[in-house]
């Protein structure tokens, strides 16, 4: 009879695991291939200055108070890393678009960690997040975002996103040199996105719509509909399975791992350390990058109103900013600064900063530093110019310092510590 039972088992978890690679395989509908940036479109700013919803969601003043700092190399020779995390014993770990973990030891050396999975699809996507479970001194636990090809995928005839975003779960090696047991949790259908983990201990994971030159937002009404993962933020637990408490569990047509929707390309994540809320950097089109506070069961907008254009330069939707039952921004800028990744600082190595979110700039080339009053901005300065170097991420370190990472090849790690 035990035998019996454990053959059941057995049987349970092989479907268990096939299911959840028939998640992996299936593709979401993706938009043309598109041949180099269609004739009349750009980046480049329009000299749209959309009216803000009040004053200060958008080109605040300056503080007037700031804190004098220095900035130490801590490490280099990073490639196109994406994100980056400490671990609890001070070390952090990148994750590289180009698929490689990186193991970043507290005096600078850079060391591969092996493992990931060999259907990775890194061309033009990639490897997003390695983010550390809150008990990864107990269980080595590590949560990944990546790409992946269906198994449809014509590799000869692909288009601009052809990868599917998953989530999955792994542990780390004793000896720190690999990943292993990797399972599978979501299928995130977007392009990209990325995973934190919330104060009660869920998973909330970011995942994009298609958006890009050719593509006009209107027509790409995902972000909207229930019924699939682009555009959304998503919660689940760290097993894969799905909080009863998830806003849209037992609604017929949608999806229950929803959390909030409207969004077009959310690019950072940070929990606030007053409220427990997620709050996100979000790429618009041509303008319109926005920051967010995202409530569970709210909708952000995306594409029915924002603060950009498409990249054709016409309107979205009639330049509509305002619609009822839908979210502002907490803040936005126009032109576009593509903010990347955020964290709000709580140490006391920089007092002057206590509770504000800093914002990494890519286009801009700077480091955003926002001064909060709740969820409004009230003020805005701009970091690191002299650099003139895009940054991709921001952390806050175990001893209080503030860590920046640089964007590309040769990327950076700095630390930003008190100038005496």
């Amino acid at each position: 009879m035990n035998r019996q039972l454990l053959i059941v088992a057995l049987c349970g978890l092989l479907l268990q695991a096939s299911t959840l690679q028939a998640q992996v395989i299936k593709s979401a509908a993706r938009p043309p291939a598109q041949a180099g940036i269609p004739a009349g479109e750009s980046a480049a700013p329009d000299g749209y200055t959309p009216i803000p919803a009040w004053l200060g969601q958008t080109r605040a003043p300056r503080p007037t108070k700031t804190a004098e700092y220095v900035v130490e190399t801590v490490a280099e020779g990073l490639n196109a890393a994406f994100s980056f995390n400490f671990l609890p014993d001070g070390r952090m770990i990148a994750a590289e678009r180009t698929g490689h973990i990186k193991l970043i030891s507290k005096d600078g050396k850079i060391s591969e960690v092996e493992g990931l999975p060999a259907n990775l699809w890194a061309k033009g996507q990639g490897l997003y997040e390695v983010r550390p479970d809150r008990d990864f001194a107990k269980n080595r636990t590590l949560y990944l975002a990546y790409t992946v090809l269906p198994d449809d995928a014509n590799q000869d005839a692909l288009p601009k996103t052809p990868a599917v975003l998953v989530v999955s779960r792994a542990k780390l090696s004793a000896d720190d040199k690999r990943i292993e047991d990797v399972k599978i949790l979501l299928n995130a259908e977007g392009t990209g996105g990325r995973v934190i983990q919330a104060a009660d201990g869920t998973l909330l994971v970011t995942s994009t719509v298609p958006a890009g030159y050719g593509i006009n937002a209107f027509d790409w009404q995902q972000p909207q509909l229930l019924d699939n993962n682009m555009g959304k933020v998503l919660r689940i637990n760290t097993d894969g399975s799905i909080p009863k408490d998830n806003p849209f569990v037992g609604k017929a047509g949608a999806r229950a791992e929803i959390y909030a929707i409207g969004f077009r390309d959310l690019q950072g994540v940070a929990i606030n350390p007053q409220s427990g809320k997620l709050w996100t950097s979000e790429h618009g089109p041509r303008g319109g990058d926005e920051i967010n506070a995202v409530d569970k069961g709210k909708n952000y907008g995306y594409p029915v109103i924002g603060y950009g254009h498409d990249y054709s330069g016409k309107p979205i939707n009639n330049d509509k900013t305002f619609q009822e039952g839908m979210e502002q921004p907490v803040y936005f800028w126009t032109p576009d600064i593509a903010p990347a990744g955020i964290a709000f600082y709580s140490g006391k190595s920089l007092p002057a900063w206590q509770g504000d979110l800093f914002v990494a700039e890519l286009a801009g080339k700077a480091l955003v530093r926002l001064v909060l009053n709740g969820e409004r901005v009230i003020a805005e300065e701009r970091l690191l110019t002299d650099l003139n170097a895009r940054i991709r991420g921001v952390n806050q370190g175990p001893d209080g310092a503030l860590y920046v990472m640089t964007d590309g090849v040769g990327g950076k790690i700095l630390r930003l510590v008190p100038k005496h």
